[in-house]
């Protein structure tokens, strides 16, 4: 058989005697002879007359048979992910309220009807959905709360939770839960009550710079960021708790100056772990300045290794792996659920209308809104782009919604630079 160079190898470095070669597809590490990467680089090789370590080269996948299109693999798997049958694990982002108690410039949210509550009637309603949808393979269900602000029907959440957990006791099948909160709510009675009842594991808290700039992002008060940043500390003693900086080029210097003022606050805690995450564009009116995708991935390096600092831990890069589908919202039964017992595939679409999916009672409308969302058409300049495997082109929702270019997810600088110190760490 014939076999030549995977499309998805990348030259982390080279000099006159190695190269060092990552695949993105099979993650694997390499440093090869200058004259074995050139024996595959362009060319075919016979396996009657194999090239050196023609045996580890094709099981890391740095070179594969010649007739496979890498690609169409890549997109083949996606779609079973997707529609898979066995799948045990069933999940859906529930918002019980599209009501919030802050108002961030540039919430996706701004401009749809706020104002919705999931009545007794509905709760029962998604209950039962539910409860239809859970096979007999089925051994895990998680929800994941949204909102608005999920914690202004905590209530709402309570009776939700309660009545799911009992039904999948008696089914003897696992629950848990997460949220995506602004954190002012999320008291320490709440928290308590949420892990020990609930079975709430994790929380996300967005917290975009020290009180000034966090007042002026997200029309909140000095009282409810000082709220904020004690109900982390306190939830930390239960659940993981997550921070995401939402990072544009107007706040990095102030994210930097709250990451320690929250460290300092809350100590050191397996429980609290700190990101950044790309500032987008879902309003025109936003004044903050936006990084391109490179930069940004730039000042991720930056600020892990800042943070490492600052935990007096070893930076350890954390390299990003094949995915089969962009995020687990593409499982075909996976869904998010409005207030109204609507349906759409992401929370980012939530009181859209022309987004809405589905509802409780008629089941999925299978509209062409959703098989755009499931097909995740892919860029022409990601098809032949060496990281495709990393990003399956990226978030379909965002293509939609954002200015051309902003839904990249990846640079090929931020991948040498990640794997640049990798190597450094791995050789040191």
């Amino acid at each position: 058989m014939k076999y030549n160079e995977s499309m998805y190898n990348i030259i982390i470095t080279q000099n006159n005697d190695y190269v060092f070669l990552y695949n993105a597809y099979s993650g694997a590490f390499a440093k090869l002879e200058k004259t074995v990467y050139e024996s595959i680089n362009d060319k075919v090789v016979d396996d009657s007359k194999p090239c050196k370590y023609f045996q580890e080269l094709l099981s890391e996948g740095f070179i594969k048979p010649l007739h496979l299109n890498e690609f169409n693999r890549i997109l083949a798997y996606e779609k079973m992910a997707i529609y898979e049958r066995n799948d045990d694990r069933l999940t859906f982002v529930i918002a019980p309220t599209l009501a919030c108690n802050l108002h961030c410039h540039y919430c996706f949210e701004k401009g749809y009807q706020r104002d919705q509550f999931m009545t007794n009637e509905m709760v029962k309603d998604v209950l039962e959905y539910i409860n239809k949808q859970i096979r007999s393979n089925t051994k895990y269900v998680h929800i994941n709360w949204f909102g608005g602000e999920p914690l202004i029907a905590f209530d709402i959440i309570a009776t939700l939770s309660e009545n799911l957990i009992k039904d999948l006791q008696e089914k003897g099948i696992q629950y848990s839960a997460s949220m995506i909160t602004n954190g002012v709510l999320l008291t320490p009675e709440r928290v308590n009550i949420l892990s020990e009842k609930y079975a709430l594991k994790k929380v996300q808290i967005t917290v975009d710079g020290t009180e000034e700039i966090y007042c002026r992002q997200k029309g909140a008060t000095p009282k409810q960021f000082r709220q904020v940043l004690n109900n982390i500390k306190e939830a930390i003693k239960y659940i993981h708790v997550l921070i995401r900086f939402n990072c544009g080029k107007d706040n990095y210097d102030d994210i930097l100056e709250v990451t320690k003022q929250i460290i300092d606050y809350c100590g050191v805690n397996k429980n609290l772990n700190l990101y950044l995450a790309k500032l987008v564009d879902y309003s025109s009116k936003c004044e903050t300045g936006y990084f391109k995708q490179d930069e940004f991935d730039l000042k991720v390096i930056e600020y892990n290794q800042y943070v490492s600092r600052l935990l007096n831990k070893e930076y350890k890069p954390k390299l990003p792996r094949y995915r089969r589908s962009f995020c687990g919202q593409f499982k075909l039964r996976n869904l998010v659920i409005g207030p109204k017992g609507e349906f759409y595939k992401c929370e980012h679409d939530l009181g859209r209308e022309d987004r809405i999916i589905g509802n409780v009672y008629q089941g999925i409308f299978y509209t062409d809104t959703m098989m755009n969302f499931l097909e995740n058409a892919v860029h022409e300049q990601c098809k032949e782009c060496k990281l495709f495997p990393l990003c399956i082109g990226g978030c379909p929702s965002q293509k939609r919604d954002l200015k051309e270019g902003q839904s990249c997810w990846l640079s090929i600088e931020y991948i040498k630079q990640l794997l640049m110190r990798y190597l450094d760490n791995k050789i040191n």
